[in-house]
């Protein structure tokens, strides 16, 4: 089991967005604006937006699509947030 799906089996208790299987990145910048760096990738369905710090993208496409759950880029190597429950898991 990789690092992702450890810490959306173990941590996600109590938040049913994290889905059961992780997403690859489809993109190495954010879809919107092409930003390179704070990037987060929507572990549904691999949607690489930026962070709120820049224009926000990911939590825009957390919002459009109702993919909840991203973890920060490079994908393993730091957090996994849901949107709708405001918390890491």
């Amino acid at each position: 089991m990789d690092y992702l799906q450890k810490q959306t089996t173990s941590a996600a208790k109590g938040c049913t967005h994290a889905p059961s299987e992780i997403a690859s990145p489809t993109s190495d910048s954010c879809a919107e604006c092409g930003s390179a760096r704070n990037l987060r990738m929507c572990v549904e369905c691999g949607h690489v937006g930026c962070c709120d710090s820049q224009a926000g993208d990911a939590r825009d496409h957390a919002r459009g699509t109702g993919h909840e759950v991203m973890a920060a880029m490079p994908v393993g190597s730091s957090f996994i947030w849901c949107y709708a429950c405001d918390r890491y898991l």
